[in-house]
């Protein structure tokens, strides 16, 4: 089950902004207690260093926390392997986005939760998604991954997730089979791939660290969607955008969400324009914007 699409599905990936709304609001009650969806022991055992009710990454000692899992068989575990395959992901105008929508929003059986990390493994943000058909939210109950409180990621910091399926009739359980699953943002295909699933595996929990993965650090405010179809097989996903999705992929069942995303760090340069950032990330170089190459763990609960 692919890594980069989950965490905006799950809380989405997934899918991506000044320094974060969770350090901000320190003196604030949090509502939501993240070591309900903490799937993995060590990882629950992490402590809080900075009093945000995040836990913080260990400075020191071995990141096993979260074993690697194992990549789905329709996963694209490499990646553009030309210039010009890249060139073909970047659409600079982020064909697809309505910008104006600034909510977030996640449909179908599914959730989780995502916590981002700078580069010294201290938290920026969390939020949770409960599967309820509400909109995601962070720690604090206020609307998350929206245009007004974006998910606050460093672009060398690190992302972490945890998502699951719920029980649905379309699935004719609480597992997706035959699946297929992709990861945009403005317009930059980053992850796809899909997997059978013959063994039901209904939870995933996956690190990115984003500063081995992407080619440069930056700034910038994104919105990113991910969609995950239920017995599509291995043909690829049409094309489709937010207001189409449940047409194009009629008779399937989706997991389907949009999410604003702000890359943060103020040594970072910063991309303001719809556009700038996809075709920078092409100039840069068309091998590191691919994040599969850490699948996710996987299994059945």
């Amino acid at each position: 089950m692919g890594r980069a699409a989950r965490v905006l599905l799950a809380a989405g990936l997934i899918l991506l902004m000044t320094a974060g709304p969770a350090l901000a609001q320190q003196d604030r009650q949090p509502v939501i207690d993240l070591t309900d969806f903490i799937t993995l022991q060590d990882v629950a055992a992490w402590a809080d260093r900075n009093g945000d009710s995040i836990p913080d990454i260990p400075q020191e000692g071995p990141e096993g926390d979260i074993p690697e899992g194992i990549a789905g068989i329709w996963d694209d575990a490499i990646g553009a392997l030309t210039p010009e395959e890249f060139l073909l992901r970047v659409d600079p105008e982020g064909t697809g986005f309505d910008l104006e929508e600034e909510g977030a929003y996640l449909i179908g059986p599914c959730g989780g939760a995502a916590m981002s990390y700078d580069a010294n493994g201290d938290s920026l943000d969390a939020a949770v998604d409960l599967g309820d058909g509400n909109p995601p939210i962070d720690i604090y109950g206020e609307p998350a991954f929206t245009a007004g409180n974006p998910f606050q990621v460093d672009s060398g910091g690190t992302v972490l997730y945890f998502g699951f399926t719920l029980p649905d009739p379309g699935l004719g359980g609480d597992a997706f089979h035959d699946h297929r699953w992709e990861m945009v943002i403005m317009g930059v295909s980053a992850d796809d791939g899909g997997d059978p699933n013959p063994r039901d595996k209904n939870r995933n929990a996956g690190i990115m660290e984003m500063g081995d993965l992407l080619p440069f650090q930056f700034q910038a405010k994104v919105k990113a969607q991910g969609v995950f179809v239920d017995r599509w097989g291995p043909a690829e996903l049409p094309a489709y955008t937010a207001d189409d999705v449940e047409a194009v992929f009629a008779g399937h069942t989706i997991c389907f969400g949009e999410a604003w995303v702000q890359f943060v760090g103020d040594s970072y340069p910063l991309f303001t324009a719809p556009g700038a950032l996809a075709t920078a990330l092409a100039l840069a170089g068309f091998s590191g914007i691919l994040f599969n190459a850490r699948p996710a763990l996987s299994w059945r609960a």
